[in-house]
């Protein structure tokens, strides 16, 4: 193999790895968003609930 096949071999190997390093990065940032919508509504019902509750008391 000669040096121009050597580096581009080289160059390959770094796209791959970086195109790995995307993908993963990708995922990571899918979860934090799922995480995120998880997050707002357990706080949305968390709110929804609070208010029934005062609604409940009321009414009682």
């Amino acid at each position: 193999m000669d040096s121009r096949e050597q580096k581009r071999l080289a160059t390959t190997r770094e796209q791959i790895e970086n195109a790995k390093d995307q993908t993963d990065l990708s995922s990571e940032l899918e979860q934090d968003l799922e995480n995120l919508g998880l997050q707002r509504r357990m706080k949305q019902l968390e709110l929804e609930n609070k208010f029934l509750k005062k609604q409940n008391d009321e009414l009682v």
